[in-house]
């Protein structure tokens, strides 16, 4: 049963069957009413616009039950929340019914006319053009109604006739009938012309029930997809239920998913990185800005601002107070990160960089290039150390290893190098058949490279032997980006057909694909955690992932 005080009988909720209750009850009290106001002679009823008098204009006596059915046809028309529109003034004139025993009559040159026995519950109703009138009846006073300017417009009409007990009995059991005939949005249409909010709340939840619990059914039954989908509709329509709430959980935890979507550049985010304690992600995008986001909400924290072309690499030092940034300024940059000051900037090099990595020990940081080389430099200063020479063409990633005794690059020339950082040499050479490699990662024991290409695929290499151990095959277009999780069970790659993909590295197979950018996936980066992920994208997002709990740090599963 859902978590609400409500019970099921005969197809209606008890709230709506109590809330028909009250309609009835004020309702016998409006009769009760109409016994004290009925009038036994013609009144005189007298139709003014802001022009003067309205002649000739055709004019109703109708009953509450008229009123909400015309009202609730018309809700199905459009919305009625507000406003009657002008444009359906004789569409609302023509469905009113008439009272038993009254007919259509029209005004008189002077605007008036008399009609007999008029008095609550009716409601007088004339219409001509764009203009509408409407009036209780029981303001009769001395056999006479006058209506005038004050009585007309749609707004007036409505706010007048669903105040009234009757009307809200009769567009409440209209939108009883469309729930129990399963049209939801009518039902809900209807309600908002009521102005109910318990009434609307009362829907949310006729509409939730079947789908919670076919979000419940599917979780069960593994299929994940439709077990979030449902349930986030859930979430919706009634937000921060517990029990909805244990579900979504329990997808994520199983099956991983979009936690949120960080929005703020203005084009393409090009790289992605987490602080050392995960609390923020740091981005960097072709608006030439990196920005810093507070990873539990989503909140932008500050941006950064200097260079004067797209940024192409970011990274956090090991202690998390600076970050480095590369661009295709031909600029390498260090920042401050709790102020967002630039601490130094080298001078134009000629050349554009396309990857930056920081050192374990945060005394370097090395940068991949266009230039083809590899470039090692010293903190805080950013001076050049020394440059790393071999590949024959633009290198377009580079990291260090988990010691910082290595680098691991990668380039167009289909090749992945692995350099000794002390002093420059190259240790050894991968070669990626014939296809240029566009990111690189390092294994957390350091004995892995994990590289992704043009050709599609993700390799792993054992780094001691030069051996290509696994290729990871899923991707239909580049591969961008690729990462170990904390435990180097798993690896994470990010590719132009927008997808994010997760693999056990021990079988070689894709465990998970997440979808939801719609642009090519640039960058990612694991969690310090090891239970999300985090994607740059062209589309101008950054999305942060929880992985399924079969991927999460052993550690991290035996916690829960």
């Amino acid at each position: 049963m859902l978590a609400h005080p409500l019970l099921y009988m005969m197809g209606m909720s008890q709230r709506i069957r109590q809330l028909m209750s009250l309609c009835v009850a004020l309702c016998a009290f409006g009769c009760v009413q109409q016994k004290v106001e009925e009038f036994g002679g013609p009144v005189e009823i007298t139709l003014r616009s802001p022009d003067g008098p309205a002649a000739g204009v055709p004019v109703k006596i109708v009953d509450e039950a008229a009123v909400a059915k015309a009202l609730g046809t018309l809700a199905l028309q459009q919305d009625l929340k507000n406003t009657i529109s002008e444009t359906v003034y004789s569409d609302f004139f023509n469905t009113l019914t008439l009272s038993k025993g009254m007919s259509v009559v029209k005004t008189k040159q002077d605007g008036r006319i008399l009609v007999k026995h008029v008095g609550a519950p009716y409601y007088v109703v004339a219409q001509e053009g764009q203009h509408l009138w409407v009036a209780d009846a029981a303001e009769v006073h001395d056999s006479r109604l006058p209506m005038g300017p004050n009585s007309m417009g749609g707004q007036h009409a409505l706010t007048l006739l669903i105040a009234q007990p009757g009307v809200l009995r009769e567009l409440t059991a209209a939108t009883m009938e469309m729930v129990r005939q399963g049209k939801i949005d009518q039902a809900r249409a209807i309600a908002r012309c009521a102005r109910s909010r318990a009434l609307m709340n009362e829907i949310d939840w006729e509409e939730a029930a079947p789908l919670l619990a076919g979000a419940e059914r599917a979780l069960k039954q593994k299929d994940y997809d439709t077990a979030r989908r449902l349930a986030s509709r859930v979430d919706d329509l009634i937000p921060n239920q517990a029990r909805t709430k244990k579900l979504l959980d329990q997808v994520s935890a199983a099956y991983g998913g979009e936690v949120r979507s960080l929005a703020g550049h203005k084009g393409a985010v090009t790289s992605v990185a987490f602080s050392p304690d995960g609390t923020y992600l740091l981005s960097g995008g072709e608006d030439g800005t990196l920005k810093l986001w507070e990873t539990a909400t989503g909140r932008e924290v500050r941006t950064f601002t200097g260079h004067k072309a797209g940024v192409t690499g970011v990274a956090f030092s090991p202690d998390g107070s600076t970050a480095v940034s590369g661009s295709s300024d031909s600029t390498l940059r260090l920042w401050d990160v709790a102020s967002g000051r630039q601490l130094r900037a080298t001078d134009g090099l000629g050349w554009k960089i396309a990857g930056v990595a920081f050192s374990a020990d945060g005394r370097f940081v090395a940068t991949a290039a266009d230039d083809n080389q590899v470039k090692l430099w010293s903190l805080p200063k950013l001076e050049l150390v020394r440059a790393f020479a071999g590949h024959g063409w633009r290198v377009t990633s580079v990291v260090f290893s988990p010691t910082g005794g290595s680098s691991l690059s990668g380039s167009e020339d289909d090749s992945l190098k692995l350099w000794d950082v002390s002093n420059g040499q190259e240790t050894r050479t991968f070669r990626n058949g014939f296809a240029a490699v566009t990111c690189v990662a390092f294994s957390p024991d350091g004995q892995f490279g994990l590289s992704g290409g043009k050709d599609k695929m993700v390799r792993i290499w054992n780094l001691d032997s030069g051996r290509e151990v696994e290729q990871l095959k899923g991707h239909s277009q580049t591969v961008r980006s690729v990462a170990f999780t904390r435990d180097g069970r798993f690896a994470v790659s990010g590719s132009e057909d927008r997808t994010v993909k997760v693999w056990d590295v021990s079988t070689g197979t894709e465990i998970r694909s997440f979808t939801g950018h719609t642009g090519a996936v640039t960058g990612v980066a694991v969690s310090p955690s090891g239970r999300y992920v985090a994607s740059a994208s062209a589309d101008g997002t950054v999305k942060i992932w929880q992985f399924p709990q079969p991927v999460w740090p052993r550690s991290e599963e035996v916690k829960k």
